[in-house]
């Protein structure tokens, strides 16, 4: 599988979001989404949360994982074992990737994420 497929199935994967604006249900393919509502959590595709975010529609709340604490602790936990450890999502290379370049301002201590 190359990079681009890797990608786009990634941007399935649901993100949690908080629209600052009114929608009602949305018909998608894959099914239906909503009614949004401001200031109230919802669980969108990918695809969608970066979208809403570029627009400036939403804002991102990143995975449990995406952390820094957290991430320094699975590599710390990675450092002691002999065998590789779990990683946090299948596609958390290409979710890291898509959140810290268009969501960072919603990400606590993106910088360290980043490095």
């Amino acid at each position: 599988m190359d990079t681009v497929e890797v990608e786009f199935l990634s941007k399935k994967k649901l993100m949690t979001i908080i629209p600052n604006f009114s929608l009602d249900k949305i018909y998608l393919i894959r099914g239906d989404l909503g009614p949004l509502n401001p200031s109230l959590t919802m669980e969108v595709p990918l695809w969608l949360a970066v979208n809403l975010k570029q627009r400036q529609k939403c804002r991102l709340l990143p995975p449990e994982w995406m952390d820094v604490e957290k991430l320094e602790q699975m590599r710390d936990q990675e450092r002691k074992e002999e065998t590789f450890t779990p990683v946090p999502s299948p596609h958390y290379m290409e979710i890291t990737k898509l959140l810290l370049n268009h969501a960072s301002n919603n990400i606590p201590k993106a910088d360290n994420i980043r490095h």
